[in-house]
């Protein structure tokens, strides 16, 4: 059976399965772009440490909105891969064939689904 994205709950009795790993906030692999801030960006990459961007002389510099979880997704996706490869390559290293649990709803887009393939596509 394929590795897959387990939602988190807080209902009495549910447990997390054996074997898959917590990746949402805070932690290593939580995504720390939220819904809806608004990022600085650097040369077409998203910032290190994002948080809201301050303006500068009165107007948003190089600014874009995190409006939706598909930005949101999209964005981590570019800082793992682009940013910060150190969290990708650790995600083939760690995540491989491991469930991997989030409280997304499991009919949105969550980070962990970014995870999930990132860790898998490099043991396929």
């Amino acid at each position: 059976m394929s590795p897959q994205r387990i939602q988190r709950k807080r209902s009495k009795g549910w447990r997390m399965p054996e074997g898959a790993v917590y990746v949402g906030r805070p932690g290593r692999w939580g995504n720390p772009f939220r819904v809806p801030f608004k990022y600085r960006w650097a040369d077409d990459q998203p910032c290190p440490y994002p948080g809201p961007a301050r303006e500068t002389q009165g107007e948003w510099e190089q600014l874009e909105r995190c409006e939706t979880l598909h930005h949101a997704v999209f964005w981590y996706e570019a800082w793992i891969t682009r940013m910060v490869p150190t969290i990708a390559q650790d995600a083939v290293t760690y995540l491989a064939g491991r469930d991997l649990a989030c409280w997304c709803p499991l009919d949105q887009p969550c980070h962990g689904d970014v995870l999930l393939r990132i860790a898998n596509e490099a043991t396929a």
